[in-house]
Order: structure tokens, then sequence, then C-alpha cells
């Protein structure tokens, strides 16, 4: 697989070759690989930079967790056994192939900020970011409208 460096979009990519009973189990185990970076991810509280160690290690969390991802799209394909796994004990099944992509990419490693420490939303007013942000009492995050597009990158 190979990313197809679309300009404005990152991506993820995801393969594996065990059996998978439906396609929704193949999005969440590509989700969950991906956001278990966190884990092991060299950004706290107190560092919150995109670096290129934070890319090293968890190149596929960041996106998911940058607070200016706005719009992810994913695709999955469903293919045959494949020739590099022919061999293996015990044989692999048929190989799920899953691709993400994400408005305004995380590539500046260095650059930015993982998100901005500040107080919870409480109201829409409190969410300046984009115009037409909404605020998300229940967990106090603000909520970019569906066309939200360009923001204020510092």
């Amino acid at each position: 697989m190979e990313h197809p460096g679309t300009v404005g979009y990152g991506e993820n990519l995801y393969a594996n070759s065990w059996a998978m009973d439906n396609l929704t189990e193949a999005m969440l185990g590509a989700a969950n690989g991906w956001w278990g970076e966190k884990d092991v991810c060299p950004i706290n509280e107190y560092n919150l930079k995109v670096t290129d160690k934070v890319f090293d290690k968890c190149g596929h969390w960041v996106p998911m967790a940058w607070s200016h991802t706005t719009e992810i799209f994913c695709g999955v394909q469903l293919c045959p056994p494949q020739f590099w796994c022919s061999n293996w004990k015990p044989p692999c099944y048929n190989t799920t192939l899953i691709s993400c992509n994400y408005y305004n990419p995380t590539n500046d490693a260095g650059n930015i900020l993982i998100y901005e420490k500040g107080q919870r939303c409480r109201k829409d007013s409190d969410c300046t970011w984009y115009k037409n942000s909404k605020c998300e009492i229940k967990t106090g995050l603000c909520l970019a409208p569906k066309d939200a597009k360009d923001p204020k990158i510092k």
C-alpha cells in the first residue's frame, strides 16, 4: 500500500490478513490500532508539541487527535489471500485493506500543538476557531461545522 500524497489531506493505512466477521469489525480494528498509539506517544499535558519523535511513535494517532482535523473519509476493501502470506502457518485469510483520509493533515512536525490548552466551552460563543462552531456541553469541546475549512493555525 502506498500513500497517494493528496494535497490537503493526510492518510492512515491499515491491512490485516486474519478472518474478520464483518466490515465494522475491520474498521474498529484499524481505528483502535491507530488510536492505541497514544499509549506510546511522547505527548502529555505538559508537552503538546508534535515533533518528529512524536510522528515516529504515533503518526497514525496524531490526525485522529489533532484539534484541527475536521473530516475523515474511510474506505474498506476485502481482497483474496495475498501472495506474501501464502506460506504462513496458519495460512492467512482474505486480506482487509483500509484507508482513512483526514482533512487538515498534520505533517508539519515541530510547528503545531496537538491541541491548545484552555477552559472547557460552556456555550457556542466560546467556540471561535471556526465560524458557526457549536459547543458540546457534555465534553466541553467545540464542534466545527460540516463546511469548516482553513482554521486559524497559529
